[in-house]
């Protein structure tokens, strides 16, 4: 047993697909419809996907704390987020007490928490 994909609900598929491949590096797995929802899944090297869910209003992303993603530059990553994504900065990039992690949380396009880790063996 194992986790598959976790799915968002977004209001700009095409946006939100972009922050996650131009930004993060995630790369389009496939796409399907359901239910009239458009959904596109995304992921890297056999990790879990993340699947975007398109809907038509905003919702708030309710149970959703954040999502983890791993990155071997995290301060350019979070320069990137911000000036080229107009991210916020919800938590500056520090090192882990007593581990070899540094870690940093940004906004995506529709407000959900991302948190940056990056390994010092990465």
């Amino acid at each position: 047993m194992g986790v598959l994909h976790t799915a968002i609900n977004v209001t700009d598929i095409e946006t939100e697909t972009k922050f996650y491949e131009d930004l993060l590096g995630l790369q389009q797995v496939r796409e399907f419809n359901v239910n009239g929802h458009y959904n596109r899944l995304l992921g890297s090297d056999g990790s879990p996907e993340l699947q975007l869910r398109e809907v038509g209003e905003k919702r708030k992303p309710a149970g959703i704390e954040h999502i983890a993603v791993s990155t071997s530059n995290l301060d350019s990553v979070v320069e990137e987020a911000v000036s080229t994504w107009n991210s916020s900065i919800e938590r500056e990039p520090t090192q882990g007490k007593n581990s070899g992690v540094r870690v940093g949380c940004i906004t995506d396009p529709e407000g959900y928490t991302i948190e940056l880790i990056e390994n010092s063996d990465s």
